[in-house]
């Protein structure tokens, strides 16, 4: 399902600069969906992510160590995975390989 969204001239300009950033990472076009979606995962402050946690905090100490445990191991995977889909230091692309 498609939806329409009102967004102002500037943001308009934004997006698109994401856009040609994104295409050229990418190698192929981009459609806005997709702009809107790499910008929710790759906020500096991921509301999801602020909620997901307090939620866990509101449980302090109601669950075992155990639990913290695997929590802490749940977000180091997050983290290696999010590293993986967007490196912090990019590799230098070396010209005229495939």
């Amino acid at each position: 399902m498609t939806t329409t969204i009102q967004i102002d001239d500037e943001i308009k300009k934004k997006l698109y600069k994401i856009k040609l950033k994104l295409e050229e990472e990418k190698g192929s076009a981009v459609i806005y969906n997709e702009i809107i979606d790499y910008l929710i995962h790759h906020q500096s402050t991921n509301i999801i992510r602020k909620a997901n946690l307090q939620e866990f905090r509101k449980l302090k100490g109601i669950l075992p160590k155990s639990a913290m445990s695997m929590y802490l191991e749940e977000k180091q995977k997050e983290l290696i995975m999010e590293e993986e889909r967007a490196p912090l230091i990019k590799k230098k692309r070396i010209h005229g390989a495939n």
